[in-house]
């Protein structure tokens, strides 16, 4: 894997929003960080960050006999099906993480962070934790249930990477269980915005001492 040459490169994160042709109640998300000649912007040279997932607006939370639900889970990976029984079999659990009392009752959708990924090159560069908020800043509307893996391509879990996500407030995560479900997390992200339709947003990315 080639290193990411910061000196000669300017970044963007972009947010592309893709409606699902067979589930209008499902979009499909990315928050990509594209890398760019300073020369030349006409063509993305690399996508050395990237942050993936979906939203379902059912309009509600599932149980555990709700096979719709299930099905969009158990399609898409081991952690999302993880993600499926954690909704449906675990909400004395998520209530208590959450500690806002009656708020889960109120969540009518759900936005699962399935894969992230930031280049080594870029290690301490703050990428994963600026995808995640921008993820938040686009995303959140009312009612919204989010739930991640602190490390959803790694067969391990670190529990540093969870209480780090945990411990910011800014990306508005706490651990469920580390016990139960190591790694996992759930927010609400509540503040309203409108529901994208398919787009591409584009925000530029300025490198600073400061990032973390």
């Amino acid at each position: 894997m080639r290193d990411i040459d910061l000196k000669d490169s300017h970044f963007k994160i972009e947010t592309i929003f893709r409606k699902n042709p067979d589930e209008p109640k499902i979009f499909e998300f990315s928050v990509e960080l594209r890398q760019y000649a300073v020369s030349d912007d006409s063509g993305c040279l690399a996508v050395p960050g990237y942050l993936g997932g979906y939203v379902v607006q059912a309009g509600y939370l599932p149980q555990s006999d709700d096979d719709w639900y299930f099905d969009i889970f158990d399609m898409r990976s081991d952690h999302a099906l993880e993600a499926f029984h954690i909704l449906a079999d675990e909400r004395s659990l998520l209530r208590k993480a959450l500690g806002q009392g009656g708020v889960l009752e109120e969540c009518t959708c759900v936005a699962h962070l399935e894969q992230l990924s930031v280049h080594p090159s870029l290690n301490g560069h703050g990428v994963e934790r600026r995808l995640i908020c921008e993820a938040k800043r686009v995303l959140a509307r009312s009612g919204l249930l989010v739930l991640m893996k602190a490390q959803p391509e790694s067969l391990t879990v670190s529990d540093a990477d969870c209480a780090r996500h945990a411990a910011d407030d800014q990306l508005g995560f706490t651990a469920i269980s580390q016990h139960r479900y190591p790694g996992w997390l759930a927010g609400i992200w509540n503040q309203y915005s409108a529901e994208p339709a398919d787009e591409t947003v584009s925000q530029k990315l300025t490198w600073g001492a400061d990032v973390s």
